[in-house]
């Protein structure tokens, strides 16, 4: 993912909030993206995005534990431990009970 797009993605939930009827969806990414910073860009944000899923979240922990930076490892542990940073696999079900 470009950084310059993480910007795009911010600039349309806005548009999407200020110009909503009725009650707000629940506004996500979906991503493949292996740099937890380029993640912690979009999850860390002033609430656009209600949450990140990643199509590989556990490939992604598995592989910044044993290779990644304490940098890298600090973005996606706090993206995570916020909840902001979540399995693809969940998005079913929060979509069904938001």
């Amino acid at each position: 993912m470009r950084s310059d797009r993480v910007q795009n993605i911010r600039h349309e939930f806005l548009h999407m909030i200020r110009h909503r009827h009725g009650r707000l969806p629940h506004l996500v990414t979906v991503t493949a993206e292996p740099m937890p910073s380029r993640i912690a860009a979009i999850a860390r944000g002033t609430g656009e995005v209600d949450a990140v899923y990643h199509i590989a979240l556990d490939a992604l922990q598995t592989a910044v534990r044993e290779a990644g930076s304490s940098q890298q490892k600090d973005d996606l542990s706090e993206c995570i431990r916020q909840g902001r940073l979540r399995p693809y696999e969940e998005l079913a079900s929060t979509l069904t009970t938001w």
